[in-house]
């Protein structure tokens, strides 16, 4: 007898095999995306080996929106835009894209949005050799955009400004971009300018820190629990390294000191949210024995070492996994630098900017895994996961 078409869309499903469940056989299409939904995306992509039917449904388009979606690359480049793709998969970014172009100087990036500063040059009959400028947030896996308004302070021209972007999908559509001003006499924090997409609005509020704190330039931060962190260090104190934290309106400020690894200082440090909590990498220099001699300690090979925030009240760090870079790039350990962390797993990515190589440091399995890039000398990553719902709450133009 024939098989019915219910049998047939069944045994697909399920690879062809038979079924070790029978009740498994009884979810339609939909039921099995929204369970696949409600996982993390590390656990997502790895059941794409399920069944074919079950790697189909993963990576059609229109479930897209409701799958949750893992680190795709890297923005980089200065002069022009290029994307360092380490998913295996097709470029997730359309090269069109107008905020791809060199036009757009890349700032930040967000839980699959990306703030950019958009310039002109003036008109040749104009008298003015000063740049046009406006901030805009995008989503690129949507093309759609939003261009912020000037904020009432742009003209003081005497301050050092550090804008980044604040977005999580999952708590709101909208967005918040918070720019830190500092002093140009005397480098340190001293206010902020903060935009929220919901009201289309611009406010200033004072530093509430207690000490002066100054931010490391070029450096992505992290959103979580409602705050912003940013890499910063204390020049009053001797330059300890320091995260500061903010909330979205500026009243709640503080700071978390960061590991400075086993011996002689933090070089190059990154941090990220990943798997849920907030982890941190630096560069260490580790000698083998507390009696070995500094200068003999620096002849080392450097290691990367990986951290985890695991009680962020008690602000206590924990060191998660190390690995020597005996066998990347070079023993100077002035040639790379951490550049990020998967937001998935215990994976480090280094970059060397004499070479123009991107190292991909498996923490847990101790592997390196080397990528060329197109552009060499560029120190600067932003990760790119996609988000192809329609976040931009109020999208004025594509």
């Amino acid at each position: 007898m024939d098989e019915t078409e219910s049998s047939k869309q069944k045994k697909l499903r399920t690879g062809d095999h038979p079924p070790t469940n029978p009740a498994a056989t009884l979810l339609t299409d939909d039921l099995v995306v929204e369970i696949l939904s409600r996982l993390p995306a590390k656990s997502l992509h790895r059941f794409k080996c399920v069944s074919p039917s079950w790697r189909d449904l993963i990576a059609h388009p229109a479930h897209r929106k409701k799958l949750p979606q893992t680190l795709a690359g890297f923005l980089y480049g200065t002069d022009d835009s290029h994307f360092a793709n380490v998913s295996g998969g097709p470029a997730p970014l359309n090269a069109s894209v107008p905020v791809l172009l060199d036009k757009y100087l890349h700032l930040d990036t967000c839980n699959g949005l990306l703030f950019c500063l958009c310039y002109s040059e003036p008109p040749p009959t104009s008298s003015t050799t000063e740049f046009d400028s406006h901030y805009i947030v995008c989503n690129p896996a949507t093309e759609r955009w939003v261009e912020l308004p000037p904020h009432p302070r742009a003209e003081f021209n005497s301050i050092c400004r550090t804008p980044r972007l604040a977005f999580d999908p999952a708590v709101s559509p909208h967005f918040h971009v918070l720019e830190f001003e500092e002093t140009d006499r005397r480098k340190h924090i001293t206010g902020l300018n903060i935009y929220s997409s919901k009201t289309g609005a611009w406010n200033h509020r004072g530093s509430e820190l207690g000490e002066e704190v100054a931010l490391f330039s070029g450096i992505t931060s992290a959103y979580l629990g409602g705050m912003l962190h940013l890499l910063g260090m204390l020049p009053m104190n001797d330059f300890d390294s320091v995260l500061v934290v903010v909330d979205m309106e500026g009243k709640v400020w503080k700071t978390i000191h960061v590991p400075h690894g086993f011996s002689f200082g933090t070089l190059f440090g990154t941090i990220a949210l990943s798997q849920g909590c907030l982890h941190y990498a630096n560069t260490i220099q580790a000698p083998t024995s507390k009696k070995m001699k500094k200068k003999d300690a620096l002849s080392l090979a450097p290691k990367i070492a990986l951290w985890y925030l695991e009680d962020y009240d008690s602000k206590e760090w924990v060191l998660k996994h190390s690995i020597s870079t005996d066998k990347l790039f070079s023993r100077n350990v002035m040639e790379f630098k951490v550049a990020a962390i998967h937001p998935d797993c215990d994976t480090v990515f280094s970059l060397s900017c004499e070479t123009g190589r991107l190292a991909s440091c498996d923490m847990r399995r101790q592997k390196f895994h080397i990528l060329n890039l197109e552009k060499s000398m560029t120190w600067d990553l932003l990760p790119y996961v996609p988000l192809f719902s329609d976040s931009l709450a109020e999208a004025v133009g594509q």
